[in-house]
């Protein structure tokens, strides 16, 4: 572990990691972030869904309609995105230790992978998301250096697929169920 240290009163005195110190803001800081990220993308998955409701609602011919299958799709990938962020938040919020801290690993790929299905509907968030990530590579990074920790890269990608994989099939799921004439 590195640390500093400084004499006082004759006797060296051992200063705790810097980086310890600040784990614990950035991590609060990244839930606030994921809140504000959450609810702009709720906002805008509320506004798509109302209008796919209202359309889908007035069709007759639900297979010719490309546009409005364009539309879905945009609403899956934003209830995939909100889905996933929700994830996200609760296993931050669920970080009570400093050895939990390695746990973020696959929450970074998992917001990469969001960031890239969003980034032409909400570039502004789009900014968020690499922030985010780069908040929690370096609180991953930190964290696993005061505890020691060895990351397995190929377990963590494993982990962030089967996140989203989990979050796909609930999305799906409920995509069908509101647009049960569609057929994809």
């Amino acid at each position: 572990m590195v640390a500093s240290s400084i004499i006082v009163d004759n006797l060296v005195k051992v200063l705790p990691n810097p980086s310890s110190l600040t784990i614990k803001p950035r991590l609060e800081y990244c839930v606030y972030l994921v809140g504000r990220i959450l609810k702009r993308m709720s906002m805008e998955y509320d506004g798509v869904q109302k209008s796919n409701g209202e359309e889908y609602c007035m069709m007759s011919d639900f297979n010719s309609k490309s546009e409005f299958k364009k539309q879905v799709l945009l609403e899956a990938n934003l209830a995939c995105a909100t889905e996933a962020l929700v994830l996200v938040k609760d296993k931050l919020e669920s970080v009570s230790q400093i050895s939990d801290v390695t746990q973020v690993l696959p929450l970074i790929s998992v917001i990469r992978t969001v960031n890239s299905n969003i980034y032409s509907v909400l570039p502004d968030e789009s900014g968020n998301l690499v922030e985010l990530s780069g908040i929690l590579g370096s609180i991953a990074m930190d964290s696993g250096s005061l505890v020691e920790a060895k990351f397995d890269f190929r377990q963590t990608n494993l982990e962030s697929q089967h996140i989203l994989a989990e979050v796909n099939l609930i999305v799906d799921s409920k995509i069908n169920k509101q647009y049960p004439n569609l057929n994809f």
